[in-house]
């Protein structure tokens, strides 16, 4: 999801019989997730995404919380993704609910570097560096009144101490290339996704 700031509407239906999409706003992703959200609804389903069910002054955090319960929780993954604290703490959401594997579906970008372990790496000292500085700015001021920072480094301290075993997860999975994903029309999510569904 995009880095921005902000009750959500009323949902339909229970975060277990909703199909959501996580992916951050960088363009390549963005028209990923546009991609999947129509190759959906031309099979008639429509996909939950923020831009669409995040009401004006609606809470992203509740959002996000609420996609992480989710039955089905499409990735769009990114190098942007793997650096947005908002997309990670759906990630990390989506994993404290248990079952990960069976309830995330993935497409990874090809700048997505979660492959090798060297490139794995980088984002964990990625993280670090956030830490680090963040930590440092908070040094240059008094430590009164500091709520909402001491969050955001308990987030990224987080995301820190999970992305590792998170992306050999994601590593492991088959998850097809993009390009092979609209050959098929996305027909290969769509019935694994249907699939989730119907499962108790």
């Amino acid at each position: 999801m995009g880095e921005r700031a902000g009750a959500l509407p009323p949902s339909s239906a229970e975060p277990d019989t909703e199909v959501y999409l996580s992916y951050s706003w960088s363009e390549a992703s963005n028209a990923v997730a546009d991609e999947l959200d129509l190759a959906f609804q031309a099979r008639g389903v429509t996909v939950v995404r923020d831009r669409r069910d995040i009401g004006y002054k609606a809470s992203i955090k509740q959002f996000m919380a609420r996609l992480g319960q989710g039955k089905c929780v499409i990735l769009v993954i990114s190098d942007a993704y793997l650096k947005s604290q908002n997309c990670l703490f759906e990630l990390l959401e989506t994993a404290k609910h248990g079952e990960f594997a069976d309830r995330v579906f993935p497409v990874v970008l090809p700048d997505a570097r979660i492959y090798r372990p060297q490139d794995r790496i980088r984002y964990v000292r990625y993280w670090e560096e956030q830490i680090r500085e963040l930590d440092e700015e908070l040094k240059t001021v008094s430590a009164a009144n500091l709520q909402g920072f001491r969050e955001d480094i308990d987030l990224y301290t987080e995301i820190r101490a999970h992305l590792p075993r998170l992306a050999d997860i994601l590593r492991d999975m088959n998850t097809l290339s993009p390009d092979l994903h609209r050959d098929s029309d996305f027909s290969e999510i769509f019935e694994a996704v249907m699939t989730r569904l119907a499962s108790e």
